[in-house]
């Protein structure tokens, strides 16, 4: 019985331990795009646009068959009704009928490069709506770590401070500091534990909205591991967000292609079968066939040939203005940011350096305090301008971050 209640126990802290893992970027990345609803939507619209091309065979290149029937009596009674001559008194009519158009390899052809442009532009908007959530989840993870290294910053802070309240109260006792020393370090834990507090809801918040982005509905604590985010190796001209543009282009020209055939003759080939009579007492003799041959060609239609690629040349005109403002605008981003990158790193080095040398002088005041040459208001100062420069410090990390996430993203 013992042993069984160890085993269970056992297991219950391993599964304690797993949960309480932390959670890296990349869980929440791979999370957000496996629930990432845009995903679907243009993997069924770029099946769709595939089976426009299967449509556009089945349309040129298979025969369409179908079957008609007509029953018509036209009496005249006492001499009123239709003219015989034009109705034939009745129509007695069921026909199975076929039609396969001829010549239509270039039709087939334009609708097929026109299906493979749009499967691409679904599967480049895929690509697009991916790239989108994961800076979105990026930079959601950034924000949502730093209050956790503020939290743990803070906690850091009131450890020191108990130490040091430790110390003071001693040197109370003995008469070397008065209570008022004390109380000094008793507000100032009580204010970083309220910082704490609101840390701490600060981050709950955060890691909610984090699973919101995600598409997950996990509302448990976790902590998040650091996020590791390199510069990526700068594209140069090549981005992604420009081939939108080709791929555009290409789709105006192919249904410029599609348009112009309408222009061009037809032939098509028809047949049919069945029975055709407009008198009953003989129908079992009119069962017969046809067959011929159906031309046709557009000779006028007000001109739309030449406004439909008027249409298409300014659609490729502005097509070329877009990508060009594009172009700039993805190249003056990329530019920002990683100005923006350089002076970070050189005020993070300098306010590393600063954290160093006000830890050094606060040990230093420390020992200033405990042989009286010291108040401890002038610590009390001091500390606060630390603490303050270990939350500027951390909002210096954080905007690095951010800025990587920022660049890495233009820089597609």
């Amino acid at each position: 019985m013992h042993r069984a209640f160890c085993a269970i126990l056992f297991f219950l802290l391993l599964l304690t331990g797993e949960s309480m893992k932390a959670q890296t970027l990349q869980y929440f990345l791979n999370a957000a795009r496996e629930n990432n609803p845009a995903v679907q939507e243009n993997r069924n619209l770029a099946a769709i646009a595939g089976l426009e091309s299967d449509k556009a065979k089945a349309a040129y290149r298979m025969p369409e068959i179908s079957a008609t029937g007509n029953l018509l009596y036209a009496p005249v009674i006492k001499g009123v009704g239709y003219e015989n001559a034009v109705t034939n008194g009745a129509l007695y009519s069921t026909q199975l009928n076929a039609a396969l158009p001829l010549f239509t390899r270039q039709q087939v052809g334009a609708y097929e490069k026109s299906s493979l442009v749009n499967q691409q532009i679904y599967r480049r908007q895929t690509a697009l709506s991916q790239h989108d959530l994961a800076r979105q989840v990026t930079e959601q993870f950034i924000l949502t770590w730093q209050n956790l290294q503020r939290i743990t910053t803070t906690r850091q802070l009131l450890d020191f401070l108990s130490e040091q309240e430790k110390l003071v109260r001693v040197f109370a006792e003995n008469a070397i500091l008065s209570q008022s020393d004390v109380l000094f370090f008793t507000i100032e834990k009580e204010n970083q534990q309220l910082a704490l507090r609101d840390l701490q809801v600060a981050y709950r918040l955060g890691l909610a909205n984090l699973n919101l982005l995600c598409g997950l509905t996990d509302t448990s604590y976790v902590e998040l591991q650091a996020p590791r985010i390199d510069l990526k190796a700068d594209t140069a001209d090549l981005s992604n967000f420009l081939e939108i543009y080709r791929l555009d282009s290409l789709l105006a020209a192919g249904n410029q292609e599609i348009s112009e055939l309408k222009y061009r003759p037809q032939l098509t080939a028809f047949a049919n079968t069945g029975l055709n009579a407009i008198m009953f007492k003989t129908i079992f003799k009119k069962f017969g066939f046809s067959a011929g041959l159906n031309f046709s060609v557009t000779l006028f239609d007000g001109h739309q040939r030449d406004l439909t690629r008027q249409q298409t040349r300014l659609n490729q005109e502005t097509n070329r203005v877009n990508r060009n403002f594009q172009a700039n605008q993805v190249q003056q981003h990329r530019l920002l940011a990683r100005q923006q990158i350089d002076l970070l790193d050189s005020k993070i080095q300098a306010a590393r350096q600063q954290v160093s040398d006000y830890e050094t002088l606060l040990k230093f005041y420390r020992e200033r305090i405990a042989r009286g040459e010291l108040s401890v208001n002038d610590y009390m100062n001091t500390f606060k301008s630390y603490a303050s420069l270990r939350g500027d410090f951390t909002t210096l990390n954080t905007s690095r971050l951010l800025l990587i996430n920022e660049y890495n993203y233009w820089n597609w």
